[in-house]
Formats: structure tokens, sequence, C-alpha cells
């Protein structure tokens, strides 16, 4: 799980970068298609590689294509971010969405959080404020 996190870690910190330099060579839509494109190609590879079998469901399937929808419009809303501010404020600011998960968690979910993880979630909040100033 280390592992994961660091390479996750890794991938977002190069990704921004690179990936406002490519805009200005592309069009936000094309920099969204060819990231989600990569994602498809690296899924397919890991399918491949743990020899990964689908359990069907249609609730299963629905959500994961529900996921997926949001996620596309996720990239497409970071690019046009990239495409209008800077990748060391838009890449930060857009690492703040676990705060939307928190929200949905606790509006559907019924999840609860601890007064550290609130207070955490303040400062999340006063971080981005001066960030984006």
């Amino acid at each position: 799980m280390v592992l994961l996190f660091r390479v996750h870690c890794c991938d977002v910190g190069v990704v921004g970068v690179v990936q406002q330099a490519g805009l200005e060579l592309f069009q936000t839509e094309a920099g969204s298609f060819i990231s989600n494109g990569r994602c498809a190609g690296v899924s397919i590879v890991v399918l491949f590689m743990e020899k990964f079998r689908f359990e069907w469901s249609v609730p299963g399937f629905t959500w994961a294509a529900l996921g997926g929808f949001f996620a596309f419009i996720g990239f497409l809303t970071f690019f046009a971010a990239l495409d209008q501010g800077k990748a060391s404020t838009v890449v930060t600011l857009s690492a703040l969405y676990p705060l939307i998960t928190i929200l949905l968690s606790i509006l559907f979910l019924h999840e609860r959080l601890t007064p550290r993880q609130g207070i955490g979630i303040v400062f999340a909040l006063i971080a981005s404020v001066l960030l984006a100033a």
C-alpha cells in the first residue's frame, strides 16, 4: 500500500506539469482524451498481468460507468483549469477533491467525522483560500 501511494504521488506530481506543457501544443479536450486513453491502456495491461476476471452485474457496471463518467468530467475540468491557470495552483487545489468525497460520504453513506478529521478539513479549506489568492 505504501508503494502504491508513493507511485501515485509521483504520477500525480509529474502529471500536472507535463499536461500543462502539452496544452501549449493541443486543445483541452484532446489532452483529456489522451489522458483517458493512457488510463485505458494501463488498465488493459493490468488486466492481462493479473489475469483479472470480471464478475458481471448490472448494478456494479452502472456504478463503475457512473464513476468513469465523473472521472472524465474531472479530466475535462482539470485540463480546462490548467489551460487557464498555473500548474502549481491548479494541481494543488485539485488535490483537495477528497473534501467532496467526505461531504458526499456524510450525506449519502451516513459516515461520521471525528473532531480531528473536522479540524483537518478546516485546515485544508484555509490552505485552499491561501493558495488561490
